[in-house]
């Protein structure tokens, strides 16, 4: 249906005269920028709810039900800002408009909560891959430090080994330096004759060892035996120590590949990179506690901003409207005034009326 100019005009004036009756008016436009925002920001406080209650809720539905119901009542309160917003301009009451800004301001911190959680929550995945990261090479240099422990202890056994291979040695050269100073036994002489049956007899005669040579050989033969254990051990310990280079080698591989992927993954942290722009440091320099301090600035002020922005869209939609003057005929002055003046002649006229009598009566 179309309305003709002359409609609209009148459509225009009622609602002039309403806004000036009520001394304010509102842009619509401004109402539904600002509940917009405020929809926008409970669907995303909802979803990153939800998203929160599946991550963390064990994949119980009791569990994700109970996280879910606290902020179904903050989405709530949030929307009861805007309202709140608009009663702290309109509202005639000067009691009701300090209700409304004491509303405003605790659906705020409702609303700052709930954005600071989904600030949090957007810097979480780079942070576990962070925290995964470092886990990994702590884990590769713990593995590292065993090796080197192994080696330095195998270094040791070989020390030990070589000592007593050398101690072995020096007692079995000395044994054998020992028995070799001890002369050896002459020649066996034959001797014969005739017995005393008229026969004759030989039979050789050999000089007695010395005795010295029984004691010696067999010092020799224990220091041999002792200097080929000790040589087999070290043997055995030079083997094992040979093993652990091979050990070393992929632990110190380990380790810088663990080294390159925890700087990836500093580099791909926007927060490390952020706290490091911040706190003049390199990414990789940056600690836990600067990360703190700069999460309270990076995500806890944009979400008092993003709390407060629909309100101050609600509040800015309130325009106060001056009262129009009437313009004043000046030909309806003696219509306006006449009757004022008579009344006022005719007051003073009687005022003097009385007064002549009552001053009469005393002279009389």
């Amino acid at each position: 249906m179309w309305f003709s100019n002359e409609h609209r005009e009148d459509a225009r004036d009622c609602v002039e005269e309403r806004d000036a009756q009520r001394g304010y008016r509102v842009d619509k436009k401004r109402v539904v920028i600002a509940y917009a925002a405020e929809i926008v920001i409970i669907a995303a406080s909802l979803s990153g709810a939800w998203l929160f209650a599946t991550t963390y809720g064990h994949d119980d539905p009791r569990t994700m039900a109970m996280m879910m119901l606290a902020p179904i009542g903050y989405a709530v309160i949030e929307f009861c800002r805007v309202p709140l917003a608009l009663s702290v301009r309109t509202h005639r009451s000067r009691f009701v408009r300090t209700l409304a800004v004491v509303g405003v301001l605790c659906a705020g911190g409702v609303t700052v909560k709930s954005v600071s959680q989904l600030g949090e929550i957007m810097f979480r995945p780079r942070l576990f891959d962070v925290v995964h990261a470092a886990e990994e090479l702590q884990r590769v240099k713990a593995a590292q430090a065993t090796i080197v422990q192994q080696i330095a202890e195998a270094d040791a056994r070989v020390h030990t080994r070589s000592a007593g291979l050398a101690t072995a040695e020096q007692r079995n050269t000395s044994n054998a330096e020992q028995l070799a100073k001890i002369p050896a036994p002459g020649p066996c002489i034959r001797m014969s004759g005739m017995n005393r049956q008229g026969q004759p007899y030989q039979y050789p005669v050999c000089p007695k060892p010395d005795p010295r040579m029984v004691t010696l050989s067999d010092h020799l033969k224990r220091s041999s035996d002792a200097r080929a254990d000790a040589s087999r051990e070290l043997e055995k310990a030079v083997a094992a120590r040979s093993l652990l280079d091979g050990d070393r080698t992929r632990a110190d591989h380990e380790v810088a590949k663990a080294q390159v992927a925890f700087r990836e993954a500093i580099l791909h942290s926007q927060l490390h990179a952020f706290s490091g722009m911040f706190f003049g440091v390199s990414p990789t320099e940056v600690t836990d506690a600067q990360i703190s301090q700069f999460l309270r600035i990076f995500v806890f002020f944009p979400a008092i901003f993003v709390a407060f922005a629909s309100t101050l869209v609600a509040l800015t939609a309130v325009h106060l409207v001056e009262p129009k003057l009437i313009p004043f005929a000046p030909e309806g002055t003696d219509y306006l005034l006449n009757p004022i003046y008579m009344e006022a002649l005719r007051q003073v006229y009687a005022r003097h009326k009385t007064d002549a009598e009552a001053l009469g009566a005393k002279y009389a």
